[in-house]
């Protein structure tokens, strides 16, 4: 966490980061080898489908025909051939086709492939799985001495398959290739999170991952290629960090009770959680509804360095302090942070309403009057942080963090201190890439930093779809805006700050020009 000048700044990244992590909620990844197999059958369609459903045809008719007569008897074993024909046929399709490995927070389901390794139980809880073996390329061990194999520097060499080993025997190879570089991403962090009695071999501190070579790198810059790849090392090098579950009761030095009612969003080393205060008896007697809170939670890796660990701590305080000052209507109020059983936390308002992500997910791309007014409201919040004194730069301004309240207003809801906290302590870059100016990733936020990411998210709005980072963004490209809005958002999203807009009142201004025209 980094500041310009005197200014303060906010975290990087959003605890919404992973999503999906949610307790009920399910990704399907999507695992392809290859598409020889498919294209085979798909080829040989005619022999086994078209002519073997003929052959049936033709051939149960005259069965039929010539039923409880002698020479119907030759026609039963070819019926029953090429009946076999079409059911292996068709149960070759479904396994070759079959591209889904689901995962949430209970269990693994594997695709139809491997049936059989999966000794046919292809859906199996995380509590199943024991070992988690990373296998090297073989090819790089010609002509190596045995002695040499065993080398660190050999163990480290990029792996190519991913060995599961479940409790009943059952063994599971999947090979790096058949998952993209983000899924490959996900599955890691999933069996680190959910399966936290897994021994990996060798360690992921071991092992060099190198996502970034299965990943699509024509389509990014290369300075976010690297720094994406040194995030990712980072984060699955740190520590195993296991949220809080439902029901849970979280009891504060001095007498407060949390009570996790839910697990808003997961990711990195931080979690959000919606809880409600547990005030023993008072709240059993008084039949009133218990008031909502959301919980932040961040937990220091165990290996960070202790003199970077008490740094953190302390911008986590200052952080906290200063954002319990703030008064403004529309940011979500910080009722108070403490640390308990070594994690950090953070207790905010609870702001009912729906994210921008979900509304726009769920309603499609926004007009350019809604865009506009969004662009408006957030511009307004953002100058009342960048007023304060110290000035406050957010640095997380993304449609995670925005909330459309009762009222049909924004509210911003969140200022990513528990996350700032872990990444002050790793020196880990965590965050949604798609919304982060470039300066930013280079650890020199500023204003101007906040106008990238308020541009970033309009053009969410207006697309539904997050925006390419590193790019100077054109919503005109995808959807039809007004070319005056276009231009802004462009204007917004420039990859120089000098030819970014140069504040949040010239911002408004122009916004106010696109609005009237």
């Amino acid at each position: 966490m980094s500041g310009s000048g005197s200014s303060f700044t906010l975290s990087e990244s959003s605890a919404t980061d992973t999503v999906w992590l949610q307790s009920e909620s399910q990704q399907l990844l999507r695992y392809r080898v290859s598409f020889t197999a498919l294209a085979l059958l798909i080829a040989l369609s005619p022999i086994w489908l078209c002519w073997s459903i003929f052959a049936v045809y033709s051939m149960g008719s005259e069965f039929f025909r010539n039923f409880m007569q002698v020479q119907c008897l030759i026609y039963i074993l070819p019926i029953f051939f090429y009946a076999a024909l079409i059911t292996v046929g068709c149960l070759a399709l479904k396994v070759c086709s079959d591209t889904r490995l689901a995962i949430n927070s209970k269990s693994i389901r594997l695709p139809w492939q491997f049936l059989f390794d999966a000794k046919f139980c292809l859906e199996r809880p995380w509590q199943s799985l024991e070992s988690v073996n990373f296998q090297v390329d073989h090819a790089i061990f010609v002509g190596v001495p045995q002695s040499l194999r065993e080398q660190k520097s050999i163990r480290q060499k990029h792996p190519d398959k991913i060995v599961l080993g479940f409790n009943d025997g059952a063994s599971i190879a999947l090979v790096f290739k058949g998952l993209s570089s983000a899924h490959l991403k996900d599955f890691i962090l999933a069996m680190q999170t959910f399966a936290p009695q897994v021994i990996f071999k060798p360690s992921l501190a071991e092992v060099n991952l190198n996502f970034g070579s299965y990943a699509p790198a024509q389509s990014l810059h290369a300075s976010f290629t690297q720094l994406w790849e040194e995030e990712l090392d980072n984060r699955f090098g740190s520590t195993i960090f296991v949220p809080l579950e439902a029901g849970q009761i979280l009891v504060r030095e001095g007498g407060l009770s949390l009570k996790i009612q839910g697990q808003l969003s997961f990711g990195g080393l931080s979690a959000v959680y919606l809880v409600s205060r547990e005030i023993l008896n008072e709240a059993a007697n008084s039949g009133k509804p218990q008031k909502l809170f959301v919980l932040k939670e961040a937990v220091l890796p165990v290996n960070s360095d202790d003199a970077l660990k008490q740094k953190a701590l302390a911008m986590f305080e200052r952080e906290s302090r200063l954002l319990s000052a703030l008064n403004h209507p529309r940011i979500a109020k910080v009722i108070d942070f403490f640390v308990a059983n070594g994690r950090n936390y953070i207790l905010l308002e609870h702001i009912e309403g729906v994210d921008l992500r979900r509304f726009v997910k769920e309603n499609g791309k926004q007009d350019a009057a809604v865009a506009i007014r969004w662009l408006t409201e957030t511009a307004s919040i953002l100058q009342y942080l960048h007023g304060q004194n110290p000035p406050i730069i957010h640095r997380d301004v993304t449609p995670d963090n925005l909330v459309l309240a009762r009222d049909g207003r924004l509210t911003l809801i969140d200022f990513g201190a528990a996350n700032a906290l872990v990444g002050t302590a790793t020196g880990t870059l965590v965050g949604k890439q798609s919304y982060i100016a470039p300066e930013q990733f280079r650890g020199k936020a500023n204003f101007s930093s906040d106008i990238y990411s308020l541009g970033a998210t309009i053009f969410f709005a207006l697309t539904a779809c997050d925006p390419e980072p590193l790019r100077t963004l054109h919503p005109a490209e995808i959807t039809e805006i007004p070319p005056a809005l276009d231009q802004l958002i462009a204007h917004c999203t420039e990859q120089e700050q000098e030819m970014r807009i140069g504040s949040l009142e010239q911002l408004l201004e122009r916004a106010k020009e696109c609005g009237a025209s």
